[in-house]
């Protein structure tokens, strides 16, 4: 490492509060070094897993050993480590003593007419949220087991001050279920039962009560093609989008009478200044495309939008392309179920499309035909998921070519698809469940008690009247949380100027409010979002809870703007009136399969929110990115001393982290006056490691501005990213081992608002048999609009800059050649052309860049040590 770099990370180094890492290897049999198994590169990912263990054993020690962070990055299956065999002590069961002269709630041995003692508990919840206030109560102690609630927990400001918590020892789950028993399967062959359940009336989902095993305690909607449950959480059971498929565009689509979104841009304000000159606020209100949308329009229903793909939307601009219905070949089904246009009953059923191979939409089939030998299935509602339309390849005006779905599709809820085991299907009309029994549980019939119907899809909301009068103090401790109903037919909005789409709900729903406290509990088998955060909430602490199988977002918020009375409530340039979620701290987590539903999910996603803190958790095995900033409103939230790992494990162009900023906001947030000039975002000493879909540690996407990336060690993928006028990114004191490009679409055109890239160690991987034409290592940088006949000027695509800045230096490359490039100019009559490192300090430019060859793996585990502080 060069001296300059390794100063820096002796004064960062230190080990105060960390755990004996050698105890914990003694006291799991855990070996201190790592065997060698095969390849160099085999060998530096198993080096990097060990490592990325340990430092989640030091930010969450009280977790140890963790077994499930330990098996998603296969330390014991590829790396060959012994497993450890300490089981996992849940952090959320407390031993903590309730204070004096609480309600009890005892599930199973309480009643409501108790007087609410420990020795005479009440026997639900709810009965106790109504004594809480009459008697002056600001305890309720849950005793363990499962509390059923037959409606949501309704929490306001007369219940300011109020805790929930567990018995001390014990482990109460809230449910959103119906608890059924005494079921009586009857056998209808082929290994499939029949119910009849005369006390449940829908049937959205069926789990059980099974908490060791929770992929198998969420039974699946009979489904075409057959989840692949070797893949565990990942969906790996889609049908080609365009294979022996085709879409239907809207009637009318891309000809004149269309129903368009009506487009409201909005002017400068004129305040706080903004970057570069540029300004462009513009939302599209309505029509056919964006009136499935709550509230009904988006950045993206515009006519003037832009930003990557925008052509697609800009095909028919203010009518973004969503299909009407299918149309399939009976070669598709190929025996393997019965096609559509045989089935008994032709509605009911619900297509899911992995759209653009990005985000879910699911739609709702309402009627199929035979046309040809092949079979139409045409939708009702549906693809409010996703805040983006689908692809026509290429995009054109018009829209003439198929759309396309690139990431295929799936069908479900139909009896004819009933053929995998622990598949479902439910007969409204009979109320009669089908249920496929899986027989290796070694029973010869389904289980007759602990099923579990989720009905509710709010278990507890904590709402306030408005932000004079919030509800303030509610701590909730030590609490379960489970089976809620799925939302992914509900309401869904576009926030802001991001892909995703949001819907504003979740099991534990927060809005109105100040000063909340989630603490040591337990989120697992919610078909929707664990916990969401809506409009004007303050100092809400997220810490040290547990989530798992999660429908959607394990943790998101969204906050409301204003402006333009042309545009729906809510919606709007300023952000002034404070009505956000702000000062959100999400502490010391452990987040893991999410997004089972909807896969554009993460494991906190901000939308129109700001001034969070994200720290010491740890996310992991999900299928985008683990944290999604969907916009740059406000700025100042600091995401620091993380482990992102196994993330966009089913998409690709994406990162552990992921940003965009295509709308400016007007907040007070930077310095206290109005502005459209955020504070800056920081990214800093975090652990994050590129694999799978992931072709970045932080991708700042399309006009993200305003961040700071510092200190963090990056395995795999490439660094800072500037994409589509984005702006004022510092990436720098970084250590990236096996990437591409550290300084990537590094952008210099924009005069006094550039992006650098400095003082970073980047070690780039070898790739050993490249594409012909392709070098073994890439460009260590990669700048747009960079002149590569002559690098000191820029590429006069933008006009207001002329002179190349001094924007990449001090860094340190570090590779398998010794030998540096740069790829200059992204786009232009210079197109990706590459050049010498020389190039560029031969006109004075890259200044102090050193090159040199890779070091061993030992020496680099060393110093991702010292830049995380750890021993």
């Amino acid at each position: 490492m060069a001296p300059k770099v390794w100063l820096l990370l002796l004064m960062a180094s230190g080990t105060a509060g960390t755990p004996d890492l050698a105890q914990i290897r003694r006291e799991y049999h855990w070996p201190s070094g790592t065997e060698a198994i095969g390849s160099e590169d085999a060998s530096q990912s198993c080096a990097v897993s060990q490592l990325a263990y340990e430092y989640g054993l030091q930010l969450q020690p009280h977790r140890a050993p963790l077994l499930e962070l330990f098996d998603a990055l296969q330390l014991h299956t590829t790396c060959g480590l012994p497993r450890p065999t300490k089981p996992s002590t849940p952090p959320f069961v407390l031993a903590r003593a309730p204070p004096s002269g609480g309600l009890f709630v005892h599930p199973e041995l309480g009643h409501d007419g108790a007087t609410g003692t420990e020795q005479d508990p009440l026997r639900t919840v709810t009965s106790a949220i109504e004594r809480v206030v009459a008697s002056g109560n600001s305890t309720i102690v849950l005793r363990g087991g499962l509390h059923f609630l037959n409606e949501t927990l309704e929490l306001g400001p007369l219940h300011s001050g109020l805790t929930i918590m567990n018995y001390p020892g014990e482990v109460p789950w809230l449910s959103g279920g119906v608890r059924v028993d005494d079921v009586a399967w009857e056998s209808v062959g082929g290994g499939v039962f029949k119910a009849k359940l005369e006390q449940v009336h829908t049937m959205p989902g069926l789990n059980t009560d099974n908490r060791t095993d929770p992929l198998h305690a969420r039974m699946i909607r009979a489904r075409f093609p057959n989840r692949q449950v070797s893949s565990g959480s990942m969906e790996r059971g889609l049908v080609p989008g365009n294979v022996n498929t085709s879409w239907i565009k809207p009637i009318g689509w891309a000809k004149p009478g269309f129903n368009l979104s009506r487009t409201v841009t909005v002017a400068d304000p004129g305040e706080g200044g903004h970057a570069g000159g540029d300004f462009h606020w513009t939302y599209g209100v309505g029509g056919w495309s964006c009136g499935r949308y709550t509230p009904a329009g988006g950045f993206w229903c515009a006519n003037n939008s832009n930003g990557g793909g925008s052509g697609w939307e800009l095909m028919v601009p203010g009518a973004p392309l969503f299909p009407i219905g299918m149309t399939v070949g009976n070669k598709v089904f190929d025996q393997t179920a019965p096609w559509p246009c045989a089935w008994r009953n032709k509605t009911g059923a619900v297509v899911e499309t992995w759209t653009n191979g990005w985000s879910t939409t699911f739609w709702e089939v309402v009627g199929v035909r035979e046309e040809g030998g092949n079979c139409t299935l045409m939708f009702g509602d549906g693809g409010q998921q996703t805040g983006r339309g689908f692809h026509v390849d290429p995009p054109n005006p018009g829209g003439h070519g198929d759309i396309n779905t690139e990431g295929g599709w799936k069908i479900e809820n139909a009896i004819e698809l009933l053929d995998a085991p622990e598949e479902f299907f439910w007969d409204e009309a009979e109320q009669t469940v089908y249920l496929v029994h899986n027989s290796s549980d070694g029973a010869d019939k389904p289980r007759a008690d602990g099923w579990i119907v989720p009905t509710l899809k709010q278990l507890v909301r904590v709402v306030g009247e408005s932000s004079d009068r919030p509800v303030q103090g509610i701590s909730i401790q030590g609490v379960g949380f489970r089976d809620s109903a799925y939302t992914y037919m509900d309401e869904w909005g576009i926030p802001s100027g991001g892909d995703w789409a949001l819907h504003r709900g979740g099991a534990l729903f927060v809005q109105a409010a100040e000063k909340i406290t989630i603490e040591h509990s337990q989120f697992t088998l919610l078909d929707g979002n664990a916990i969401f955060l809506s409009g004007y909430t303050r100092n809400v602490t997220i810490a040290n809870c547990s989530f798992s199988f999660i429908g959607d977002n394990a943790m998101a918020a969204w906050g409301y703007t204003h402006g333009d009375a042309k545009l729906p409530t809510g919606v709007g340039i300023n952000g002034t009136s404070g009505d956000q979620p702000r000062f959100s701290s999400i502490l010391s987590n452990i987040v893991r399969e999410i997004g089972m539903n909807e896969r554009q999910s993460s494991a906190w996603s901000e939308a129109k929110a700001c001034l969070s803190h994200v720290k010491n958790n740890i996310f992991f095995n999900m299928p985008r990115a683990a944290i999604n900033k969907n916009d740059g409103f406000g700025g100042g939230t600091v995401v620091e001393e993380n482990l992102l790992t196994n993330t966009c494990r089913e998409s690709g162009d994406h990162g552990n982290f992921n940003s965009w900023d295509r709308q400016p906001f007007l907040t007070e947030v930077r310095n206290g006056t109005p502005s459209l000039i955020p504070a800056y975002y920081e990214i800093r000493n975090n652990f994050m490691i590129s694999n799978y879909g992931a072709g970045f540690g932080v991708d700042n996407d399309d006009t993200s501005s305003y961040y700071l990336i510092h200190n963090n060690f990056f395995y795999l993928g490439g660094g800072v990213k500037c994409d589509y006028d984005g702006h004022d990114k510092r990436f720098y004191n970084n250590l990236m081992l096996g990437t591409t490009a550290g300084c990537w679409h590094t952008c210099a055109y924009k005069k006094g608002y550039p992006d650098y890239c400095y003082n970073n160690t980047i070690i780039q991987a070898t790739n050993p048999d490249p594409p012909p034409g392709q070098p073994k290592v890439s460009p260590f940088a990669i700048i747009w609009f960079c002149d590569a006949r002559n690098v000191s000027h820029v590429l006069p695509d933008y006009n207001n800059q002329v002179q190349m800045g001094e924007y990449i230096y001090d860094n340190t490359i570090l590779n398998s050649q010794a030998k540096a490039t740069v790829t200059c100019g992204y786009s232009g009559p210079a197109n990706a052309t590459t050049v010498p490192l020389s190039a560029f300090t031969d006109v004075g430019l890259m200044r102090n860049s050193v090159v040199g060859y890779a070091p061993e793996d030992e020496q680099v585990m060393q110093w991702a040590r010292e830049m995380l502080n750890m021993p």
